[in-house]
């Protein structure tokens, strides 16, 4: 298993590897948890008065999700090692993306450090020892965006997933309207732009403005869209989600 984590100025990479006894970026055995688990759900059932049982919730959902790592660095010197462990707090109060390659292939899911990595160095001074907590405010993993483009106003998305998730529409050419519906979902824009980016999670476009606003997200499965639109370069992503 190798795991990134990604900051707007640095990339680090652990693995639960120690193919190089020298330069160790590492993660301890048994060290990980939350990772392979998912929240619990938030709800609770209420209890019928004077019946038995209780009564269902009205929805059922998920909490954040919380990943705890622990590590280890070694490095060839102990100036290696006070280099290592500046990246390491340098974490702090930045926005993070964890991406995890295993089995599955690469997810990844949005995240920031909750606190003090609290680094505690070895006796020569050349490596530590150091702990991430990682709060995940979406608890769901997602996969690689992937692009479509319909045919004939209509498309067939597969969310490969285990999770609802969110489209994005994108144009790369002239379009003036873009009318899609999916399921109970229909969405309406209009604007004149050569180049537009729609986040179905937000529904605020890059350019124009929305008319006709009941986005839902795209359920895992199959799902048939209707498309109506003047651009002839229109794309649809889906991002795999599970969680």
């Amino acid at each position: 298993m190798r795991i990134t984590i990604t900051s707007p100025n640095d990339v680090i990479a652990l693995s639960d590897q120690y193919d190089d006894p020298i330069h160790v970026w590492a993660i301890k055995k048994d060290g990980v948890s939350g990772l392979y688990g998912t929240p619990s759900t938030r709800e609770s059932p209420l209890e019928r008065p004077q019946m038995d049982g209780a009564y269902w919730p009205s929805r059922l959902t998920q909490g954040s999700r919380t990943i705890s790592l622990d590590c280890v660095i070694k490095g060839a010197s102990s100036l290696d090692a006070a280099l290592a462990r500046d990246r390491i707090n340098a974490l702090t109060c930045q926005p993070l993306t964890l991406s995890v390659e295993d089995v599955n292939g690469r997810r990844e899911i949005d995240c920031w450090l909750t606190a003090d990595p609290e680094p505690l160095m070895r006796r020569h001074k050349d490596g530590f020892e150091f702990g991430l907590v990682l709060s995940c405010p979406d608890p769901y993993w997602h996969g690689a965006w992937l692009w479509q483009s319909p045919q004939s106003g209509r498309l067939q998305l597969a969310n490969l997933g285990t999770a609802p998730t969110w489209l994005q529409f994108r144009a790369a050419s002239h379009i003036t309207t873009l009318y899609a519906t999916w399921g109970d979902a229909e969405i309406e824009w209009e604007g004149d732009t050569n180049d537009l980016l729609l986040d179905t999670r937000d529904m605020i476009p890059s350019a124009g403005q929305i008319t006709v606003d009941w986005a839902m997200p795209v359920q895992p499965g199959k799902t048939l869209l209707t498309i109506r639109s003047d651009c002839s370069t229109l794309d649809v992503g889906i991002r795999p989600a599970w969680r």
